[in-house]
């Protein structure tokens, strides 16, 4: 079973780090407030000490200064240091989110799964919803406990001087921190989830209309896309602005009901300071703490819109791998048989189209036997990467047949027995046993081992921290030839007897090259191999296609 994403459970794999940087916040907002008030009480402090000959020489300016200092110190130290580590929280948890999604999507369907992750819509809409996670920890949950933890600690410090001075500030303090955000729960959730959607359909028009400009030119249907993009962008705005509404309108009343909170503060307090109980300086100290506040109160106006725009994106991501979860269990209960060797692959008269495409592969025929390979050639754009999607079952002929043992594809299973490596490969910021794992959790040392000598790379790990090497985001620590070698080792731990390779040698010199392509054949002697290069290659006794313009 796939787990579902959880935002209650987003903070667990790196709790430590989110730990800290809640404690470094409240710290920073502490220190940040206290040092007004400090400073407050310790201004009127020493205007009233010298005014009075006699105290003047006994009053203490040095603790109160060092005080003043420390608070200081705290609070720049403190926010630096909260930013650095919600920041490398953050940074982490989004860096674990793909890889659990990359695996819940991918790895029980390897064929059909990588087409789903690797289309341009499917992968922006994917990397947009992963980046809104972090809005229910950093947006959410931490200024609720910030806050929380501030008022409690004034409340305390205003009981400590007067009990009725936390009683008379209490209502209205209260009313900021809780009543008043609480007002936008429902409009705020709501108008996040319809920025979400129309974030999703802005997007959309833009990478469509980019896409398919020369086409949209063309057919003089240029300015109807425009129209419908700058409507699209003209939504999302209009939502923006009603989010920023909602913020202010309820900033507005945290400020009334702060106001509303200093006035009761100041009415009880006077008359204390008149019999003598509260002295100056201190109902000072608690007046500008409490304006102080305002700080840490006033990011909860737009708390729930961070909630919503992570509970939206969190139902979506879901959506797309509860989809996936009942097309494995559909797969798992279907009667369609899977194909055994030897086998055979076939197309008669295939032609093929990707949605809004211009060209693809016309008129294609193949007839591989279990041992053989194909090698795919031909010009930049001509359609071999469209031919291999219709060779791994991910996209639907226009015409003609494709036959894998003499019956047609959608006869068989497929899912366990395609391999399918595209030209967009995704490498995790993980180690490099961590990167292989994704497709074989089971994976012992040893097969890790193997699959990287088959592709050329032992050598090279062992010259570096071995499996424990680091990656880097997005395989940054790497070239662009090992990534693709990561992504081939990490599909022949799948072991499918059909392996489809788009561009699986771009970026190795030729004796590496020679090198994978000997243990590629080895692995393949009994199944299927197909290769698409841009560049024709040397394959002894291999198949060879070349796809070229028809006039």
């Amino acid at each position: 079973m796939l787990k579902t994403i959880r935002l209650r459970s987003l903070l667990r794999s790196r709790q430590a780090s989110w730990n800290l940087a809640l404690l470094l916040g409240a710290l920073t907002l502490f220190s940040a407030i206290a040092l007004l008030a400090t400073s407050g009480w310790f201004i009127t402090a020493s205007a009233i000490a010298g005014l009075v000959m006699t105290s003047s020489f006994t009053f203490d300016y040095f603790r109160p200064a060092a005080l003043i200092r420390l608070f200081a110190i705290v609070r720049t130290a403190g926010r630096y240091g909260e930013r650095l580590t919600s920041h490398h929280a953050t940074l982490s948890l989004l860096k674990d989110l793909r890889s659990q999604v990359f695996r819940a999507l991918t790895l029980r369907n390897t064929a059909a799964a990588v087409d789903s992750t690797g289309s341009a819509a499917t992968m922006h809409r994917l990397v947009a919803d992963i980046d809104r996670l972090d809005r229910f920890p950093l947006q959410f949950l931490a200024p609720w406990l910030w806050s929380g933890c501030i008022v409690l600690c004034y409340l305390l410090f205003a009981y400590w001087l007067q009990p009725q001075l936390a009683l008379a500030a209490s209502f209205g303090l209260i009313s900021a921190w809780i009543i008043v955000p609480t007002l936008g729960f429902w409009r705020g959730r709501t108008l996040a989830r319809h920025d979400v959607q129309a974030a999703e359909v802005r997007r959309e028009h833009v990478l469509e209309s980019l896409s398919l400009l020369t086409s949209l030119t063309l057919w003089q249907s240029w300015n109807t896309q425009q129209g419908n993009t700058l409507a699209a962008d003209q939504l999302y705005q209009n939502l923006h602005q009603q989010q920023q509404r909602l913020i202010s309108l309820l900033a507005l009343f945290q400020q009334l009901a702060l106001a509303a909170s200093l006035g009761c503060l100041l009415w009880v307090g006077i008359p204390l300071v008149d019999t003598g109980l509260l002295s100056v300086p201190w109902l000072l100290a608690a007046a500008l703490a409490l304006l102080g506040i305002h700080e840490a109160l006033a990011p909860l106006a737009g708390s729930f819109i961070g909630l919503g725009q992570s509970e939206a994106a969190r139902d979506r991501i879901n959506q797309l791998m509860q989809i996936n979860t009942e097309q494995e269990n559909i797969s798992t209960k279907s009667e369609k048989p899977r194909p055994t060797a030897p086998f055979q692959l076939q197309t008669q008269h295939l032609s093929a189209r990707i949605p809004g495409a211009l060209t693809g592969p016309d008129n294609i025929n193949i007839d591989l036997h279990s041992g053989q390979v194909l090698l795919i050639t031909g010009a930049s754009g001509i359609g071999k990467s469209t031919l291999l999607k219709v060779l791994a079952n991910t996209l639907e002929p226009s015409s003609g047949s494709y036959l894998i043992n003499q019956r047609p594809a959608t006869h068989w299973e497929l899912d366990q027995c395609i391999g399918y490596l595209p030209q967009q490969l995704d490498i995790f910021d993980r180690t490099l046993a961590g990167n292989l794992r994704l497709a074989n959790p089971q994976a012992t040392d040893e097969q890790l081992w193997q699959v990287l000598n088959e592709v050329a790379l032992a050598d090279w790990a062992k010259q570096q921290q071995g499996l424990d090497t680091a990656l880097g985001e997005y395989g940054a620590q790497i070239s662009g030839g090992q990534a693709r070698r990561i992504a081939l080792a990490r599909l022949l731990l799948t072991q499918r007897p059909i392996l489809l390779l788009d561009e699986p040698f771009a970026g190795l010199d030729s004796a590496s090259s020679h090198q994978v392509l000997t243990a590629l054949r080895k692995r393949q002697a009994n199944g299927l191999l197909i290769i698409v290069s841009h560049h024709d290659m040397v394959i002894p006794e291999a198949l060879r296609l070349h796809l070229a313009y028809t006039a």
